[in-house]
């Protein structure tokens, strides 16, 4: 793709998120990122069934993962929803094929940063929020890492600004950035400092072209 359309397409993302209300709706006194240590992720001794051979996640990648979901979600099967290989580049065919329940989407960005989030509410367009506390974001390359959600300051503002749809983006976190958000032809994405969960930039820079994306179904 020429660098003109990278560009063209990354500032048409870039214009979205500076207008939207949660990745600028902080305070004056609140408009510093508030960034936390992560948490390392350690594969265990489960290894799930998966309908299919993922290209992004090895067999560590996939005992870290289900070491640090609810206890309730680690022994399910991991189904194959969304493969941009398999499936094409189109936000509305991942919608329809998202599935009822708890989700695990991976990014590889073409910088090979490999991240993604946990969510425990299936993708959909809606009008504002939701899913659940649950909701972690993740990176796996360059290094291991996990954020929860992050409760410190809850008690001066209630930030659960977890799963958000549209028809244009795909969005997780926010206040002041969103620690991951991806456009509706699925080609570039964004990620910045998120308070939601302490995370900084999970790609390899803040505005990024997709290299790769796969939803996985906790079934």
């Amino acid at each position: 793709m020429p660098y003109s359309q990278q560009r063209d397409g990354a500032h048409i993302l870039s214009s979205w998120t500076e207008q939207n209300p949660a990745s600028s709706s902080a305070s004056p006194e609140e408009d510093i990122p508030l960034q936390v240590n992560p948490t390392p992720l350690c594969p265990g001794d489960i290894m799930p069934e998966l309908s299919e051979e993922s290209a992004l996640l090895s067999d560590q990648d996939v005992r870290a993962l289900v070491l640090a979901l609810p206890l309730r979600h680690r022994w399910r099967q991991w189904n194959l929803l969304y493969s941009t290989a398999r499936d094409g580049i189109s936000l509305q065919t991942l919608y329809r094929r998202a599935e009822v329940g708890p989700s695990i989407l991976v990014v590889r960005d073409r910088a090979q940063h490999v991240f993604g989030c946990f969510t425990t509410e299936s993708w959909r367009v809606a009008p504002r929020y939701y899913g659940t506390g649950e909701s972690f974001v993740f990176q796996l390359q360059p290094r291991a890492v996990m954020w929860p959600w992050h409760q410190k300051r809850m008690a001066v503002t209630r930030n659960d600004f977890f799963q958000f749809g549209r028809g244009d983006c795909l969005a997780l976190g926010g206040a002041p950035h969103y620690a991951l958000c991806l456009n509706g032809d699925l080609e570039f994405g964004s990620s910045g400092e998120s308070d939601t969960f302490g995370s900084p930039c999970l790609a390899g820079s803040e505005e990024f072209e997709i290299g790769r994306l796969e939803l996985w179904g906790l079934m």
